[in-house]
């Protein structure tokens, strides 16, 4: 546009928008652009150069026309987006972008054809589906039926059932022509041609044209209202007549879904690209419903000296959030709405005693140690300077009788009706600046010095601490009267006094008071002080610390105050905080209650953290309920009422998965490697205004208990992960704290190495019963030695004792009887020889029982070839003519024993036998032999009178035998029972395990452990 066309164009608005905009809202009065908060991205920030098209789809991605392709942006990260098949090349090219109703993305290229991306899927659009060959897509534009439009120098194309038309003369057109579009609010289809204007209905499938009067090259454009404007080479003018919509104050909807070189923002303003100085906007000639009658019109402009990227802008755009984007040749600019206003002064200027005024205004004096700029100010909002003023204002008060109270170093003054009066101040402190002023109930005035003390004037004589001896000899940093007519003095050093009369109340840290300085007092029956290290209620006996979800949010107070409706506002280190009366009163009630907040800081246009030390307070409210804030960079204004509050909740997206080197794109059925540990997961909110304050909350179910909070970070770590299956979930919340509770997930699953599989996990298991097995059988093996060693040590030394006995003992009595036989020979016969030949046989007998039991000792059953022979041998020598009944039961295939064991089996046999025929009265005795695969059994029954249950139980002395089986069976490793009653029989079972009976043989441990297998599973 030229400079000629840009006159036109303020021309147009100033003749004819007047009477479309009759009665409609303007922007914000004295709004200039340098009020909204600019970011600037350019290619050192990763933005793409040359953006000539914008538009944002229903998801919220901001998407980027270039001439080397096409980019998306989530206000943090610019990714370039190719929607064309890999290794196609086809020019990238974009020409034009449209996000349609259906969240779809439109992307026409400058060499022909198109792309439309919906759901994930990409389709494209070409010569075969009807669109003319090498002919750039200059316009999209959907009906209210659906159909997608597209203008070409050719002409007009609709897409119907897959396949691109020509809108030739069936749809009302009389020849190809360049036509631009425009939606109403209704859904109808407005075009404007070099013929004049046509309109397609909702159901209609012709165009009819409503307006002749055209011009080439003309455009049309909605407002935010819903009225119809039309731009040419005479400017603007409004559509007119019977089917044209007429303004809607309750019509809502962003302007355009795509960008233009001109905008109508949704305040009214007008933005262009297209004059002299880069960017330009128009406030509307109208303002709070009154018509705009003969006014001048103003307009703003905006540079790359005030920190455009490029004096070249090409694009606009107003996102769903109200954002204005502008896209320029070396990058990206966006303009948000502020909510808060900074005072533009002539020069800059800083620390700023403030005072409110009648009707909105308010006062300002300042103190910059600068006597050619200290001067006092009004400000509504505008500042004007005030004549006949001039020096620091340290301390500013507003006196009951309506005057301003001003003080600095050059003294103290009185200015009311425009006249300013000295006022006294005492002499010792002369030259020094004044901190801090206040008036009692009494009338009397307060003023404190700096490094010095407060003094109290009563009458014409100023009095050292107001004569209260209590006061300490400190420095007043702020100085307050409450309603009672009582002063509240905050000092430095963590001191808080009460001057109630004549006397005064101090409290101190024993008091519960930790604010470090006292730079803030707001009295009342919830009083509350504020400071350096922070926030406390005072509940007239001690205080309590008051924090937030932030606690850096409430240090470095030096402004408290309370609206109307109880909502509490704090100035601080951290900027501007707002704390809703609810949540106040809740963090009085309870102890240690975190304070959700908003923060207003440089991100919405705050200039600096507030002031420090002096002027106080750094927050005043105004007669009209704009609050001030005095910060360390300039001064500043917010109306409460007209706060911007951004309901949109942000649309979430995980953007890839990053496994070691890999990065993975979220789908469906998401396979990461095996072997993988460590993962980072990328995600991101589309909330464009201020993407620096989104806020998130993500877990891993499998991983995480529960939510956890990174704040603002836009990934989620993870090490030390196993196989299996995960979900990753993660939601959002704006810069308003408006959360989007579903969110975003992803289900993914790790696969497990061979190492890390179930069949792995049973062959470990496998090998694991194998090794025990293995362990159990060499231990059984060491035992079964060990009683193989004992047994043998056993017999050795019965073979030694019986040796002894037969080689020493036994021939030593042999030689004694021999001699004892001779000598009874010689005697002659008669009554002594009678008697010795007695001695010498019962010595016989006694001889020969020895022998036997030397032989005893030295019997084995190691040559015996069973032990059913062997207990059938044992019954013949202990039975006579009248012996019991005798049989011996076998079972199972005779199996060869350890000669060892044979030998203590058959000792134990013999014993149950002796005792069966010797002394049990019985006449049936059996004996029972069972060869088992896991242990061998014999059992020795008698139906005899059977065994008492004292001797039983005992073995006392004289039944040698059961304690001899018992012991012989314990060292064995067997099991023996031996069960019997008075008239009841006896019987003497025993069992021992294969493992020490048999002698082993080849697989006999791998059956015995495939038939306890077998078992063990039924």
């Amino acid at each position: 546009m030229t400079s000629r066309e840009w006159l036109g164009c303020i021309t147009g608005i100033g003749l004819l928008m007047c009477c479309a905009f009759g009665g409609a809202h303007a922007a914000e009065p004295g709004r200039v652009i340098k009020d909204f908060h600019h970011t600037a991205w350019t290619l050192k920030d990763g933005a793409p150069a040359g953006i000539w098209v914008m538009a944002q789809t229903e998801d919220g991605w901001l998407w980027l026309g270039t001439s080397a392709g096409l980019w998306r942006f989530d206000g943090v990260v610019f990714e370039r987006y190719d929607l064309l098949p890999e290794g196609s090349t086809a020019p990238r090219s974009v020409s034009t972008l449209f996000a349609s109703r259906s969240g779809g993305l439109w992307v026409g290229y400058s060499y022909g054809g198109a792309s439309v991306l919906e759901g994930g899927v990409v389709t494209h659009h070409g010569t075969k589906e009807g669109l003319p060959q090498a002919i750039p897509i200059e316009t999209f534009e959907e009906d209210g039926d659906g159909r997608i439009w597209v203008g070409t120098a050719k002409g007009l194309y609709v897409l119907e059932q897959g396949a691109w038309q020509l809108a030739d003369a069936r749809w009302g057109f009389p020849a190809p022509d360049n036509t631009a579009f425009v939606r109403d609010r209704t859904g109808t289809l407005w075009a404007s041609r070099d013929d004049g204007v046509y309109v397609l209905r909702i159901g209609a499938r012709r165009f009819e044209r409503v307006e002749t009067d055209a011009r080439p090259g003309a455009s049309l454009h909605r407002t935010n209202e819903g009225t119809l404007w039309k731009y040419d080479d005479r400017g603007f003018s409004p559509l007119l007549g019977p089917d044209v919509p007429s303004r809607s104050a309750t019509f809502s909807e962003t302007a355009s879904r795509y960008a233009s070189p001109l905008l109508f923002d949704r305040e009214g303003a007008l933005w262009t690209v297209s004059c002299p100085v880069s960017l330009c906007r128009t406030e509307t000639p109208y303002a709070f419903g009154q018509p705009f009658r003969g006014r001048a019109l103003t307009g703003d402009t905006f540079s790359a000296l005030e920190g455009l990227s490029s004096d070249v802008s090409m694009t606009l755009l107003e996102d769903r959030e109200g954002n204005i984007w502008v896209g320029t040749k070396l990058g990206l600019d966006r303009f948000r709405r502020n909510d808060v206003m900074t005072v533009r002064f002539p020069k800059p200027l800083v620390y700023f005693a403030l005072l409110p005024g009648e009707a909105g205004e308010m006062w300002a004096g300042t103190a910059s140690d600068s006597p050619d700029i200290d001067r006092l100010w009004r400000l509504d909002p505008l500042p004007s300077l005030v004549p006949g003023f001039a020096g620091e204002v340290t301390a500013a008060y507003r006196d009951t009788d309506g005057g301003m109270l001003l003080a600095g170093r050059a003294g103290a003054w009185r200015f009311a009706d425009g006249k300013v009066t000295p006022l006294p101040i005492p002499k010792k402190e002369e030259g020094v600046k004044v901190q801090a002023i206040t008036r009692d109930g009494a009338g009397r005035l307060w003023m404190s010095f700096r490094a010095s003390i407060v003094y109290r004037l009563d009458g014409d004589t100023w009095t050292p601490r107001g004569g209260i001896a209590d006061l300490p000899e400190l420095p007043a940093t702020r100085a307050v009267t409450d309603e009672q007519g009582r002063v509240w003095l905050g000092y430095g050093q963590n001191t808080l006094a009460i001057v109630d009369g004549p006397t005064a109340r101090v409290f101190s840290e024993a008091d519960g008071l930790r604010t470090g300085i006292v730079s803030a007092i707001l009295p009342g029956p919830d009083a509350l002080v504020g400071g350096e290290l922070g926030l406390a209620a005072f509940d007239g006996r001690r205080f309590r610390p008051l924090v937030a979800t932030r606690p850096d949010v409430l240090t470095g107070v030096t402004g408290l105050l309370r609206t109307r409706d109880g909502t509490l506002w704090v100035n601080g280190n951290a900027g501007a905080v707002r704390i809703s009366a609810d949540d106040l009163r809740r963090a009085l009630a309870e102890p240690g209650f975190q304070m959700p907040f908003k923060l207003f800081d440089m991100q919405d246009g705050m200039p600096g953290a507030a002031q420090q030390v002096r002027p106080l307070p750094t927050l005043v409210e105004g007669t009209d309920g704009k609050l001030w804030f005095a910060a360390t960079n300039g001064l500043a204004w917010i109306d409460p009422e007209r706060i911007h509050h951004n309901p949109l909740p942000p649309s979430v997206v995980i953007r890839s998965l990053i496994a070691g080197d890999r990065r993975h794109a979220p789908r469906a059925d998401l396979r990461l490697p095996p072997l993988t540990r460590g993962l980072k997961i990328e995600y991101s909110a589309l909330s464009l205004a201020v993407p620096e304050r989104v806020a998130f909350r993500y877990r891993l179910e499998g991983v995480d208990d529960g939510w956890q909070d990174p704040g603002t970070r836009r990934e989620a770590i993870y090490t030390n992960l196993g196989p299996g299956h995960y979900r990753f979930h993660v939601i959002a919340a704006n810069d308003d704290g408006v959360w989007n509770e579903q969110g975003a997930s992803v289900a993914f699953e790790i696969e497990p190495t061979f190492f890390e599989t179930r069949g792995f996990l049973v062959l470990c298991v496998l090998a694991a019963s194998g090794v025990l097995w293995l362990l159990y059988v060499l231990r059984l093996r060491q035992m079964t030695a060990r009683v193989r060693q004992r047994l043998e040590e056993r017999h050795a030394e019965r073979e030694r004792i019986a040796r002894e006995l037969h080689d020493t003992l036994l021939q030593g009595i042999q030689g004694l009887m021999l001699h004892f036989q001779v000598a009874t020979a010689r005697l002659p016969r008669g009554e002594l020889r009678e008697g010795l030949e007695r001695v010498l046989d019962r010595a016989d007998d006694v001889l020969v029982e020895g022998r036997d039991r030397v032989r005893e000792l030295r019997a084995s059953s190691g040559g015996m070839q069973d032990l059913a022979d062997a207990f059938t041998t044992l019954a013949g020598e202990f039975g006579g003519n009248d012996a019991p009944a005798f049989r011996v039961l076998v079972e199972g295939a005779s199996r060869p024993v350890d000669p060892l064991v044979a030998d203590e089996l058959y000792r134990i046999g013999r014993e149950a036998l002796f005792n069966a025929f010797q002394h049990a009265d019985a006449s049936e005795i059996e004996a029972g032999i069972s060869y088992g695969v896991d242990a061998l059994r014999l059992r020795f029954r008698d139906n005899g009178r059977g065994i008492e249950s004292s001797i039983l139980s005992a073995g006392r002395a004289g039944h040698w035998g059961l304690r001899g089986m018992r012991e012989r069976a314990e060292k064995m490793g067997a099991r023996l029972d031996i069960l019997s009653g008075v008239g009841k029989g006896t019987e003497v079972s025993l069992s021992l395990s294969a493992d020490r009976a048999y002698v082993p043989r080849a697989g006999d441990r791998w059956r015995r452990w495939m038939r306890r297998v077998l078992r063990l599973h039924g």
